[in-house]
């Protein structure tokens, strides 16, 4: 099969076309054919070798959680059939970009009517990511507060749309060329960080989910509710601390540590269905054009998501 490799760490050149073997599938796996695949900002991460920890440095590697396609091989007791066309956030391993994945049954879903292959891949890890986050302190009631720092990105935009579904009053912060952006996901308020900062505002937050961690639980405990809650999608060192220190505290700071979930992704799937949520995709590339995808996703100035058409 083609694949987009990764075969040492380094800049955008270092992805390139290599000709790999077809993965074999274990018991409760779907080998799936991949039209398209989502890029997000981990991929670069794990490209310049900057979660070591984390990605290992195995090579080569195929980067990439966020696919869409066709089931090409199931198993005889499979909720799946070939032909299927389905969608599923990869493990950290990866495995996405490239023209066939085998996924855990649990983390797949049918992709909603309605939706393209290139919208589908732009779909589940961000979207799981909002959802997940959510769900921390006993998830989001009706006429909540929310606050999302980051709303124009990948994930900020998904967050924006699954709090209104959830009928939270939600505030997005964004730059100003993006305020009719996430004003049209249906953000109650929008803010411009570039004209002030949403850490003074007078209002109280039930929940503030940093999806660009660019902000700090120090810095936001201050417009949290009494039981509120802060979430960043980066788990840094002072995060941890507070969170170690959470069973002292009325408010409460989390990272929110993303996983595969086929279930999760039925509730997205739903939302979808119903006109709650949609994926905002800027631009798509062929998979040959990689390197120019990750130069994109690296200026962290993407409005929604990028995604390679493995398929087109």
């Amino acid at each position: 099969m083609k694949a987009l490799t990764l075969n040492q760490f380094g800049g955008p050149e270092q992805l390139q076309i290599q000709e790999l073997a077809i993965p074999s599938t274990a018991p409760g796996e779907v080998l799936v054919r991949v039209h398209a695949a989502g890029v997000n900002p981990v991929d670069y991460k794990i490209r310049k070798g900057s979660v070591k920890l984390l990605s290992g440095k195995k090579f080569p590697r195929i980067l990439g959680r966020d696919i869409a396609g066709v089931v090409e091989q199931a198993g005889k007791k499979s909720v799946y059939r070939a032909g299927d066309k389905v969608f599923a956030m990869l493990p950290f391993s990866g495995g996405g970009y490239a023209e066939f994945a085998k996924v855990k049954e649990s983390h797949l879903c049918h992709i909603p009517e309605g939706l393209t292959m290139t919208e589908a891949a732009a779909v589940p890890l961000a979207s799981l990511t909002a959802l997940q986050a959510f769900k921390k302190e006993g998830g989001i009631q009706s006429g909540d507060r929310i606050l999302v720092n980051g709303a124009s990105g990948g994930v900020g935009s998904f967050a924006v749309q699954i709090a209104r579904a959830m009928e939270a009053y939600v505030t997005g912060i964004c730059s100003s060329r993006n305020t009719e952006f996430v004003q049209s996901l249906g953000a109650n308020q929008v803010i411009d960080y570039t004209a002030e900062d949403f850490t003074r505002l007078e209002g109280r937050y039930n929940k503030i989910f940093d999806a660009v961690a660019k902000s700090s639980f120090r810095k936001c405990r201050k417009i949290l509710t009494k039981g509120g809650v802060y979430i960043s999608t980066i788990p840094n060192k002072g995060l941890l601390m507070y969170q170690a220190l959470n069973f002292l505290r009325n408010k409460k700071a989390y990272p929110i540590m993303v996983k595969p979930s086929g279930g999760d992704l039925l509730v997205i799937s739903d939302f979808i269905k119903n006109g709650l949520v949609r994926p905002c995709v800027q631009r798509s590339f062929p998979l040959e054009e990689g390197d120019k995808a990750h130069e994109l996703i690296e200026t962290e100035r993407v409005r929604g998501k990028i995604v390679l058409q493995i398929i087109s």
